[in-house]
């Protein structure tokens, strides 16, 4: 009898754990990462009697969670290419909406801009046409300007959100290793490394699955319970209990840019690794940055300086209302100073660098979207050498500082030097000086050998484009030249309209890029290249986030909690229990007819 009794036991007390285990389950149905549970049973050891091996119950032999490696896996990698796709659309979008919407884009300000010019030269002596027309380009400059700004905008939006995301990484590598030390000391206090901790290995698992659709990573399961996470690109993120911190930095060429560091797990030195992230939330944000802002940005400056430096050269050429030479139409209030920084290093440079657009005097084919690097070197004799490199391709040009003496005497500031390209090469539509300030035991600083500067010509021209001129008499509209061409009339020719012409007919050139692209042609390819880009990712959005459906569905089917298959188990071990406890009365009633045959 006791063994009947104690096999009842043991299956009651089995029973019971298998519905403290579907209760559970039920109750974290909708707990996200949670994996279904299950109580395995085995039989427990039988015991030798004369009459054979006599069964003695049952035993709870594991709480295993339905969990699938190759699924979990899965799963991670869609949620990367989700978060980078989903990342790179969101921000697309904005610039998207930005420059094709007519109510904020280019393009209409641009066309009124070229018909009131065709105004004015319809009707030269009218000032009221004059007045229109730099209305129209004032509101030109207005347009882009605001197109400019809000671009930037959007730069430093990345740079915030790539410092929230960075943020938001270390939180969870921080709880991987934490839960990495917790697991392996939960399965010290056990004989059987089968039985886990199943409520932490989720929460890992969670916190793997947070992680990924920040970047993409990979996992090593280390022994023991703990695991490495590793970027795919093989920079570690969690060794252990060690976790690495991801943090932001001015790039040591745009301190508006911002780059992403690592420190690795265990050690102090930064490294910049802004080029490694192949996946995740943060490499779509870098991917926009660098595939589709930046080259907006550098493309809307290039045309804004190209309509600038055309328009100004003609404009130049003409008489205004009152027989008076032509002034610029436009101007950078950023002549003086574009922001420039030194690249070797954080000491400060010898001088300061002051590169401007130049608005007057340049040519619109030499625009250049690309950034340029001048570097300081060594000419082979001991003096400087001023190169300034092409990024894009490495194309060099040998540019040659000519001093100002009235600035090379002790604790003089100002300009010292302008850098002149020579008969062969030209600048990029820029003005470059070097500004000395003031040194130590009365000696100014000079260029050094080993200063680098990074420049961007284009980059924020938009922004700071402004108009020259405000009064409608001073818009050159004559050529005051006579029949032939060369002979200059004096006095006011209110009624000419032959330099007017040739602003408009601006609206049909295509000087830009070497003579390959017009002003409107050149919008038309930020805005056709934003676009095309923007749908790109679109397409993948849906392409991805089918795939990520797909995995979360199979994880699902694996590890998800089925109510209505809980249900039934729950009701089936219910009765099982029930069963087991009137074996226990069976027992007892047995063990009292036994005490009253005996008395």
């Amino acid at each position: 009898m006791s063994g009947m009794l104690g096999t009842a036991v043991s299956g009651l007390m089995a029973f019971q754990r298998s519905l403290t285990t579907i209760s559970n389950n039920i109750a974290n149905a909708n707990t996200e990462g949670y994996s279904r549970q299950r109580v395995e049973l085995s039989e427990a050891a039988s015991q030798y009697s004369g009459a054979g091996f006599t069964g003695s119950g049952v035993q709870v032999a594991n709480i295993t969670r339905s969990y699938d490696d190759f699924i979990s896996g899965q799963l991670r990698s869609s949620s990367s290419a989700v978060g980078d796709v989903a990342s790179y659309k969101d921000y697309a979008d904005q610039v998207d909406n930005l420059v094709a919407n007519e109510d904020t884009g280019v393009a209409p300000a641009l066309q009124s801009f070229f018909n009131s010019l065709n105004d004015v030269a319809n009707e030269p002596s009218s000032l009221a046409a004059r007045e229109t027309m730099l209305v129209q380009a004032e509101a030109f400059t207005y347009r882009v300007g605001v197109v400019g700004e809000r671009l930037e905008e959007i730069g430093t939006q990345v740079n915030a959100d790539l410092q929230g995301m960075t943020d938001e990484i270390n939180s969870y590598t921080q709880a991987i290793a934490s839960l990495n030390q917790r697991i392996s000391d939960n399965l010290a206090l056990s004989s059987n490394s089968n039985k886990q901790p199943n409520d932490l290995l989720d929460q890992r698992d969670l916190a793997l699955n947070k992680l990924s659709s920040l970047v993409d990573v990979n996992v090593a399961d280390l022994g023991g319970g703990k695991i490495s996470v590793m970027m795919s690109n093989g920079q570690p993120l969690v060794t252990d209990n060690r976790a690495a911190t991801l943090g932001i930095q001015p790039s040591k060429n745009d301190p508006a840019q911002m780059d992403i560091y690592l420190i690795a797990p265990g050690t102090t030195a930064k490294q910049v690794v802004t080029d490694k992230f192949k996946g995740g939330e943060v490499s779509g944000a870098l991917r926009f940055r660098e595939e589709l802002l930046e080259p907006a940005q550098q493309k809307l400056g290039a045309m804004v300086a190209a309509i600038a430096i055309e328009f100004n050269a003609l404009h130049q050429e003409g008489y205004d209302y009152n027989g008076n030479k032509g002034e610029a139409l436009f101007s950078f209030n950023n002549v003086t100073e574009v922001p420039v920084s030194q690249v070797n290093g954080t000491e400060v440079a010898s001088v300061k660098l002051e590169a401007g657009l130049s608005a007057i005097g340049a040519d619109s084919a030499n625009i250049d979207t690309s950034d340029y690097l001048l570097k300081i070197v060594d000419n082979g004799s001991g003096g400087n050498e001023y190169i300034l490199e092409r990024i894009d391709d490495g194309s060099e040009i040998t540019l040659t500082l000519n001093t100002d003496a009235a600035d090379t005497t002790a604790d003089a500031n100002g300009v010292y030097g302008s850098l002149v390209a020579g008969a062969s090469d030209n600048l990029p539509g820029i003005t470059l000086n070097f500004t000395t300030t003031a040194g130590t035991n009365s000696t100014i600083n000079v260029p050094k050998i080993g200063d680098e500067f990074f420049i961007r010509p284009t980059f924020t021209a938009a922004k700071y484009i402004q108009m020259n001129i405000t009064d409608a008499e001073k818009v050159a509209a004559a050529t005051n030249l006579d029949t032939d061409g060369t002979t200059v009339i004096n006095g006011a020719m209110i009624g000419d309209n032959r330099n007017m012409l040739k602003l408009a007919d601006l609206a049909n050139q295509s000087n830009m890029f070497g003579g390959t692209a017009g002003f409107q042609e050149t919008y038309g390819q930020v805005v056709s290249r934003v676009g095309a880009l923007t749908h790109a990712a679109d397409i993948s959005v849906t392409a991805q986030e089918s795939l990520l459906n797909n995995a979360v569905e199979a994880r699902d089917a694996k590890s998800g909690v089925n109510l209505d298959e809980e249900a039934a188990n729950l009701m089936r071990y219910q009765q099982a229990y029930q069963a087991a406890a009137q074996s226990i009365a069976g027992a007892n009633q047995m063990f009292n007819t036994l005490l009253q045959a005996v008395r």
